[in-house]
């Protein structure tokens, strides 16, 4: 199975059930709710929905990348990312786990929010690897299996079999430990069926989402393009002055 989803894990503290001002302070406006659903149909949301449901005391928010590509690949060291920054003001000593994968590209990553801190940050993928702050325990726990070889970090779990794995091939250890952290239970295997079939979620369309998002990205690229373009003018004037003289 192709692992492909994005969740938000805030541990409820609070007790928080306003979903409505849950995703204002998200920094939605337009938005309705669509209907129930099981956390195995919203685990990858359709374009533009989030599920929002509640399991041993957390909060867990499937989002479809829309938030969590923000904080993991936007982030800069460990700093909070607007959406978070808002989070934190209404769960101010919650712990806040976040986790991605996308089994296209072997991308994985994860965050650990404590006390209104980021305290981790890590994503990787076949091509790259990026990570702030010290491991904690999940973490630790799959790292110890690895060993180095030829400056490349592996790990081999069957003496029988030469194939070693790299740190992006283990996605789906990474991402479904690191959310077992929150939830208590590994989706990825039978100890989540109660999460997956008994737990109920409730679906929620954004609107116009895309057109903000692809019209900020446009004006970004315009930009970047022409402040290219005229640097290239600068340098061929330069060239051609240099070529003169």
């Amino acid at each position: 199975m192709g692992w492909n989803t994005s969740l938000i894990i805030i541990e409820n503290r609070e007790h928080f059930s306003d979903e409505v001002e849950l995703l204002k302070i998200l920094g939605f406006k337009n938005f309705e709710y669509k209907e129930d659903t099981s956390f195995d149909a919203i685990l990858n949301p359709k374009e533009n929905q989030i599920g929002i449901g509640y399991y041993n005391g957390n909060i867990i928010l499937c989002d479809g990348y829309i938030l969590t590509s923000k904080s993991l690949e936007g982030s800069e060291n460990l700093n909070l990312v607007e959406y978070e920054k808002s989070l934190v003001k209404i769960f101010p000593d919650s712990e806040i786990v976040t986790v991605s994968c996308a089994s296209s590209v072997n991308f994985h990553g994860y965050s650990l929010i404590q006390k209104g801190e980021r305290k981790r940050l890590k994503y990787v993928d076949s091509e790259i690897k990026q990570e702030w702050g010290n491991r904690f325990e999940e973490e630790v726990e799959i790292y110890k299996d690895s060993h180095i070889e030829n400056e490349q970090l592996l790990w081999k779990y069957d003496d029988d079999i030469e194939e070693s794995f790299t740190e992006d091939q283990l996605m789906e250890d990474f991402t479904f430990k690191i959310a077992k952290r929150r939830l208590g239970v590994q989706i990825d295997n039978d100890e989540g069926d109660d999460l997956f079939k008994n737990t109920p979620f409730r679906v929620y369309q954004l609107q116009h989402l895309n057109k903000n998002q692809d019209t900020k990205s446009s004006t970004f690229e315009w930009k970047r393009y022409l402040l290219l373009a005229l640097l290239m003018i600068i340098v061929k004037i330069i060239f051609k002055f240099i070529y003169k003289n």
